[in-house]
């Protein structure tokens, strides 16, 4: 089976009033499961002229804002090349990102023809159908472009200690669990990464 990865960085908890600023997207295939460095990744910085948001997740996700501000003030285009080269980031205005990621499942083999503009895809991700498809669907023409299935893949019930647990555990604690190394870094890649390692302790 191939299911996608998403994970997102925003300026705060509510989709309606709030900004997106990344996108992190890895393809996994269960039948196929290959190094980190050779998935095919998404990983986008969205450009925007005004944030909205809490000063607690603005405050996270400073870094991030901080390298999206240079490269709206780059001075030239080699300048720029040179932040997407060290972020591994597209940069891109918000209106262009759902294109731009049905375009990455066309590259990928996730959909065949893009005439038959929705694509539709299976995907995965800790808290995602609670939170980061939230988000997603109010890119403008997210839902023209992508559209996910109503079952959603969270590690979270996986590793669930049914006798201790008061709530579903954390991403952190799944890795725990699932003996995965590291620690959950904020970074929308990572964290898309970090799913796929605690779920390929079950396949």
């Amino acid at each position: 089976m191939k299911y996608i990865s998403i994970d997102i960085e925003t300026t705060g908890l509510n989709p309606l009033t709030c900004n997106t600023l990344s996108i992190g997207a890895i393809i996994e295939d269960t039948n196929n499961p290959m190094p980190y460095e050779e998935l095919p990744k998404f990983h986008v910085a969205i450009l925007h002229e005004e944030l909205q948001g809490s000063p607690y997740a603005i405050n996270m996700n400073h870094e991030l804002i901080e390298t999206i501000v240079q490269y709206q003030t780059a001075q030239d285009q080699d300048e720029k090349n040179d932040l997407v080269h060290m972020t591994g980031m597209q940069f891109l205005k918000l209106e262009d990102v759902a294109q731009a990621f049905q375009y990455f499942l066309f590259k990928n083999e996730m959909v065949n023809d893009l005439i038959v503009q929705t694509t539709t895809i299976t995907a995965a991700g800790k808290n995602f159908g609670t939170f980061d498809k939230l988000f997603l669907e109010q890119i403008p023409e997210w839902n023209q472009y992508v559209k996910f299935r109503s079952r959603i893949i969270d590690p979270s019930i996986l590793f669930v200690d049914w006798k201790t647990d008061n709530q579903l555990p954390s991403l952190t604690e799944c890795k725990e669990r699932a003996n995965v190394p590291g620690v959950v870094t904020h970074n929308a890649l990572e964290d898309a990464w970090d799913v796929i390692q605690t779920l390929r302790t079950k396949y």
